[in-house]
């Protein structure tokens, strides 16, 4: 966690449920020395466990990283008048904010909470989701009308990367990001055609999470590069340094059932 405290913007559930897109948003929130911000609702998401059933060891691991001292997660609360705006905010969204709700369902839909708990937080929200279950532009729309603030409160994944590592020197950070985001936890040597093997993977992951774009840029930057060596290592110090990935190590663990209770 940032040692100020400070966080970041807020993630949907599919980016913090998923771990490449975890682990690279966890990156990225490192290199900006922020703690990653996880949404009472996305809390509830990451957490939920059928009736009746045991958690999954995937619950078990966030319940785990809940409790401990040091994980580089805020978990927000909201007080009540925080609550009421965000119930007042859902209110005012339309079904062409959320086109796969019918529009008495949109209070209670989890994407509008969701949404809704960001803007109450007053901080950004970043979203996987295609514009068929989320429009931005719509809910941009509604919040500025509702709000009278112009901006743009949410924001694909895609978009924000690239705002983030805009050109320049910060397109090679956001290439090293990534690439540290993969790299090797055993040890081994990671050689550069190993890397671009793994890169590969990861911007075919990232289309499927709907980043074509920075899926593009990642492979730009790589064949720009005047030294794809210094790079690699960069990426693996990057890597064995980051707090985010060192509790990756430890979840990834704890569900093989091979870490220390």
């Amino acid at each position: 966690m940032a040692a100020d405290g400070r966080v970041g913007p807020a993630f949907d559930t599919n980016t913090l449920i998923r771990p490449t897109q975890r682990k690279l948003v966890g990156c990225w929130m490192d290199r900006a020395g922020l703690a990653t911000l996880v949404l009472p609702q996305v809390w509830r998401e990451l957490t939920s466990t059928p009736a009746g059933l045991p958690p999954t060891p995937s619950v078990l691991a966030w319940q785990r990283l809940k409790a401990m001292p040091g994980a580089p997660y805020r978990w927000a609360m909201l007080d009540s008048a925080q609550a009421e705006a965000a119930l007042e905010l859902r209110r005012h969204f339309t079904q062409a904010c959320f086109p796969r709700s019918l529009p008495d369902e949109i209070e209670n839909d989890s994407d509008a909470i969701v949404v809704s708990e960001a803007i109450a937080l007053e901080t950004d929200m970043l979203v996987t989701g295609d514009i068929r279950s989320i429009d931005h532009f719509e809910v941009n729309n509604v919040i500025a009308q509702t709000l009278g603030r112009n901006a743009h409160f949410v924001l694909t994944l895609d978009d924000a990367l690239l705002q983030a590592y805009s050109g320049g020197e910060l397109g090679e950070e956001l290439l090293v990001t990534a690439l540290a985001s993969i790299a090797p936890d055993d040890g081994r040597r990671w050689s550069v055609e190993a890397a671009f093997g793994d890169l590969e993977a990861l911007n075919k992951a990232l289309l499927g999470a709907n980043m074509p774009r920075t899926t593009c840029r990642l492979l730009n930057r790589w064949e720009c590069s005047l030294d794809l060596g210094a790079v690699v290592d960069r990426a693996v110090a990057m890597s064995e340094r980051s707090t985010s990935l060192r509790h990756e190590r430890l979840r990834a663990a704890w569900q093989r059932g091979t870490a220390p209770r």
